[in-house]
């Protein structure tokens, strides 16, 4: 080897060693961020600091994939960042379109041709033209050259250098340059992707906020709007039987006019004198009392799982064995527990009622009967009435009218039910419209000793006279046998 083949050798391998030099200060300048613009600018500059590229610019292809668009530029006084080139127009466009680097000279000809045709084509004053971002460039520029930046042969952007000198591009600096251009569009890529991903992720946030929010006014609103209902639902609950308004919400109920024959308890009661009493009480206090009166009437009713059927002013009718039944004696031992239940708590409102100044207290008069009814929704299309009728609810009526103030009167059928846990006294038989045989009457005087519900328990008042007797609390049987002796002499 000659000492010239031995110096161009070396000089060749100082080059490369320059170009790898070159490649790895751009790589690990560009590798720092993922920020478009500081990519792109340090991309620029560096190419005027290894290759003396006093004007460059970079232009990324947009998702259209029909337009390049400037994202940096390098050395111009006017930036033009975000002005469009259309892939195929001009130098720029041809590189992206064909994917390969052109060099142009002598463009201050070309220049001096290209404005002669725009001041022929010039449009008129009248017409209207759209304001665009100007590409930037030299005015007296003598060279360009362009390069496609590509990654695995996929066009990202355009790299282009223009220069007021004829020939500013060594072609021995092609391959380094196209190396930096395709790293260039490898960081650059990346940078765009991290952007989008974030952008995606601020979406993301801002709708999962947005849905936060929402669902936040929607429990407020849902909320609202429950206890609207609930309240609604409370107001409507007040116009039904507890048994009825469960199953129509529960839908085991439908609300439509339909209605069956089945064996039912029928109870009916009115207060015996309370006529008399409206014409001598104000309003206000007669309200207050019925109310009273209604109230523990319906607690008691609904405790012993009966159906209130209606009040007709101070009557009470209430029916067992629908929309539940236990059974036909179950349902008729309900009821009348229920009456007893309903004469006790009666007596001690009676004394209140006393207490309260109404000298002439009210009794109630009671009626039972078991038998099959119809039972069901009557009415309207438009407006409906769960209700019971039949000849069981008019002999019912008739039993209370035939009782006696605070007793119970039962027909047979329902004596014949309940005669093994309550103790009965049988009555005159009595004639009921529609029955065509008289009805054999029997009148409760409470539980027997065997049932579940007696008790030796026996609380009584009565005007002057409070009794509370339990056997059962008695400690000294000669000293309460005194005490009953010395009450009825003075009785006598």
């Amino acid at each position: 080897m000659t000492d010239s083949d031995a110096k161009t050798l070396a000089e060749q391998l100082e080059r490369r060693n320059k170009e790898i030099e070159i490649i790895e200060r751009v790589a690990s300048q560009i590798s720092k961020t993922l920020n478009l613009d500081a990519i792109a600018k340090t991309m620029l500059i560096s190419m005027e600091e290894y290759f003396d590229f006093k004007h460059s610019m970079i232009l990324l292809l947009d998702g259209s994939e029909s337009t390049l668009k400037v994202i940096a530029t390098h050395g111009y006084k006017e930036e033009g960042i975000g002005a469009e080139v259309k892939i195929g127009v001009g130098v720029i466009g041809m590189v992206a379109k064909k994917k390969k680097l052109m060099r142009m000279a002598n463009l201050g000809a070309q220049m001096q041709y290209m404005q002669a045709i725009k001041q022929q084509i010039q449009p008129s004053e009248d017409t209207v033209v759209a304001d665009e971002i100007s590409l930037p460039g030299l005015k007296n520029a003598e060279s360009q050259v362009a390069i496609p930046m590509l990654m695995e042969d996929e066009l990202i952007g355009v790299f282009s250098v223009e220069s007021d000198q004829v020939n500013i591009f060594d072609k021995s600096d092609e391959l380094i340059i196209k190396i930096l251009a395709n790293q260039t569009a490898n960081a650059l890529q990346n940078a765009k992707l991290y952007q989008l991903e974030q952008q995606r992720l601020q979406d993301l946030d801002k709708a999962h906020a947005e849905l936060a929010d929402l669902n936040t006014n929607l429990e407020s609103k849902v909320a609202d709007r429950t206890k609207e209902l609930v309240d609604l639902s409370e107001k409507l609950a007040k116009y039904f039987s507890p048994q009825v308004y469960d199953s129509i919400f529960s839908g085991e109920l439908d609300v439509k006019i339909q209605t069956q024959r089945k064996p039912l308890t029928v109870f009916f009661s009115d207060l015996q004198g309370f006529t008399e009493l409206t014409e001598r009480l104000e309003p206000e206090i007669l309200t207050e009392l019925l109310t009273q009166y209604l109230t523990e009437m319906s607690k008691i009713a609904i405790r012993w799982g009966g159906t209130i059927d209606k009040f007709i002013g101070d009557a009470i009718l209430v029916f067992f064995g629908d929309p539940e039944s236990r059974g036909n004696k179950e349902d008729a031992m309900a009821c009348v527990s229920m009456a007893l239940e309903m004469l006790e708590k009666l007596e001690l409102l009676r004394e209140a009622w006393r207490e309260r100044g109404l000298a002439r207290s009210l009794n109630a008069r009671m009626g039972i009967h078991s038998g099959v009814c119809t039972v069901g929704n009557f009415g309207s299309e438009d407006r409906l009435d769960y209700t019971v009728i039949g000849n069981g609810v008019n002999l019912a009526a008739r039993l209370e009218s035939n009782s006696e103030a605070n007793k119970i009167l039962i027909s047979e059928d329902t004596y014949l039910l309940v005669k093994e846990e309550i103790k009965c006294i049988k009555k005159q038989e009595i004639s009921v419209k529609g029955v065509s045989y008289p009805i054999q009457t029997y009148e409760v005087s409470g539980f027997t000793s065997s049932s579940s519900s007696y008790s030796s328990k026996l609380v009584k008042s009565i005007p002057g006279l409070s009794l509370t007797f339990d056997p059962n609390e008695i400690e000294d049987n000669d000293r309460a046998m005194k005490l009953i002796s010395d009450v009825l002499s003075r009785l006598v």
